[in-house]
């Protein structure tokens, strides 16, 4: 419900504020005098877009502010899912700079355009005869019948389920591309991992291969240099073997003249025995090598094949393999995985797919059991406006695949004729049988649902007085349930309302302004008796518009 509105510097209201409450409400002015003006303003508050035109004076900010009473909205879970204090009493603000820059706040919040317009859409609904209504639209035409049914609820969580579904299918589409992109690496995966499997790195110890692989490379150098060695050792004259024999006999003869050379002559014993034990290893080692032939060949042919290895995965060194295998086996395991998940998402797919399938078609037999009462009552209500062989038919036709709504798509039929053949409703109807029908099809589904605040704007331009009456009378049980404002240019509608605001514009030296007032008492007979006479007010006039009054 719309509390207060507030506009600053715009277009020709310089400050303009208005106080409303529930019920019906109607405002009125002459033609030009800005009453098209406070929709504008509106429309641009809860979204719209807009320039700096919209400055009445381009030096100075633009002010526009709303208040909201949005206790009976459901709008709590918006407010939570967009991160929004929520309040019952909502306060929605944009701003407009000289610079062309605009500003909106929900709450005090700054938010997106985009954001701020979501939730205009569910703050408030404006209907004009000269506009693309939303009847036309499908999802209006389907939103209707499930209030009508009452099965709002059960395609609230219908649609939720559906939402969930859809997001795995698509994650499911994902996978499936993903998995046509694996298939290719999968191979070439399983063609790295058997490569390396088949160097045996598991049972290889590389560092003690390595060394055997060094040693076969530099035989010819070992073997030099064992020989150098084995001949320094085998030298009778200058061998190490020959000098410690020599001291030996030395320190042998020393110690018979002193004791104390006796350690000296131990120590030398001990030498003697490592360099025997020297000698025999490198005679040894000279002899030729440990490896048999075979055994050489098998050592350069497994080093040849972890170095090639190593090359192809860039790799620095040949210990690094076994790491390499380890990640390599990672990534297969990652993309089977994926294979998994893409059938156990297959499987809940199919499952929430049952489920849904079962739920949409309950809510379809609601709906076609709903639909002839619908129209039934859609007739009777626009007997009362004049439209007395006006019939509505609802076409439900069952679609293929489940859908947002269900199994259902639905089309509204209208005939205004008797004998005259359902055709779509933009076909058929005019704009002030138009208005009549969505009049109707808002007021019963303001008797099964929270509307928003309904704004009619100038719907009953070109009926007679006689009907304006019905709609008047219309508008009036409409606003004992919801908020419910009507611009209008007929003295039967307005005197109907329990709250009358006036727009005027004043001609200040060279400026122009727009005022809004409430009028009441003498003042609203006044405004009345003009809208009967025009500007002269006449005796009669007045004397309509008090008798007008009296019977609202």
């Amino acid at each position: 419900m719309l509390l207060r509105l507030e506009i600053s510097n715009y277009a020709l209201i310089e400050n303009v504020s208005i106080k409303l409450d529930n019920g019906f409400s109607v405002i009125t002015g002459e033609t030009g005098a800005g009453k098209s003006i406070l929709l504008k303003a509106l429309n641009l508050l809860l979204g719209g877009r807009a320039d700096i035109s919209v400055l009445k004076q381009s030096e100075k900010k633009c002010f526009l502010e709303a208040e909201f009473n949005i206790s009976k909205l459901g709008l709590k879970a918006f407010f939570a899912q967009n991160e929004l204090d929520f309040d019952e009493h909502c306060i929605v603000r944009r701003e407009f700079s000289p610079n062309g820059k605009s500003r909106g706040f929900i709450n005090d919040t700054p938010v997106q355009m985009n954001l701020l317009k979501e939730l205009g859409d569910q703050l408030l609904a404006i209907h004009s005869q000269h506009e693309a209504l939303e009847i036309f639209n499908a999802n209006f035409q389907m939103n209707v019948l499930d209030a009508f049914a009452g099965i709002q609820e059960n395609v609230l969580e219908y649609e939720l389920g559906f939402k969930l579904y859809r997001q795995k299918v698509a994650e499911h589409i994902e996978l499936q591309v993903k998995d046509m992109q694996n298939r290719k690496e999968k191979d070439y995966l399983s063609f790295l991992i058997n490569e390396l499997k088949l160097a045996d790195l598991d049972n290889t110890d590389l560092d003690e291969l390595k060394s055997k692989n060094d040693s076969v490379e530099h035989a010819e150098k070992i073997s030099e240099e064992l020989s150098l060695a084995q001949s320094i050792f085998d030298n009778d004259t200058y061998g190490p073997q020959t000098a410690i024999k020599t001291l030996i006999e030395a320190f042998t003869n020393l110690k018979k003249y002193d004791g104390k050379y006796a350690d000296i002559h131990s120590r030398l014993m001990s030498l003697k025995i490592e360099m025997d034990d020297l000698a025999n290893e490198i005679e040894r080692y000279n002899e030729g090598s440990d490896l048999s032939p075979a055994e050489v060949q098998m050592i350069k042919e497994k080093m040849d094949l972890l170095n090639s290895l190593t090359f192809k995965h860039n790799l620095s060194e040949v210990t690094e393999l076994k790491e390499l295998l380890v990640r390599l086996e990672s990534q297969l395991e990652e993309i089977d995985s994926l294979e998994e998940n893409m059938h156990q998402l297959e499987k809940e797919i199919a499952k929430e797919k049952d489920a849904l399938t079962i739920k949409a078609k309950a809510i379809s037999a609601k709906r076609n059991a709903a639909a002839p009462e619908l129209c039934k009552n859609i007739a009777a209500s626009l007997k009362h406006l004049a439209m007395e062989f006006a019939e509505l038919k609802i076409e439900l036709s069952p679609m293929e695949k489940l859908g947002v709504h269900g199994v259902d798509k639905v089309e509204f039929l209208f005939k205004t004729n008797k004998g005259s053949s359902f055709l779509p409703i933009k076909k058929v109807a005019s704009g002030g049988e138009l208005s009549r029908l969505m009049l109707t099809i808002l007021s019963l589904m303001s008797q099964h649902k929270n509307l928003p605040t309904l704004i009619f704007d100038e719907i009953d331009t070109g009926v007679s007085g006689e009907i304006a009456a019905k709609i008047a009378n219309e508008f009036v049980k409409m606003g004992e349930r919801i908020q419910l404002i009507s611009i209008t240019h007929l003295p039967q509608v307005a005197a109907k309302g329990t709250y009358h605001f006036h727009v005027s514009k004043s001609n200040e030296g060279e400026k122009t302004a727009t005022d809004v007032i409430v009028l009441k008492g003498e003042d609203r007979i006044n405004e009345l008796a003009k809208m009967i006479s025009g500007e002269e007010v006449t005796a009669a006039a007045k004397e309509n518009a008090i008798y007008l009054l009296n019977i609202s």
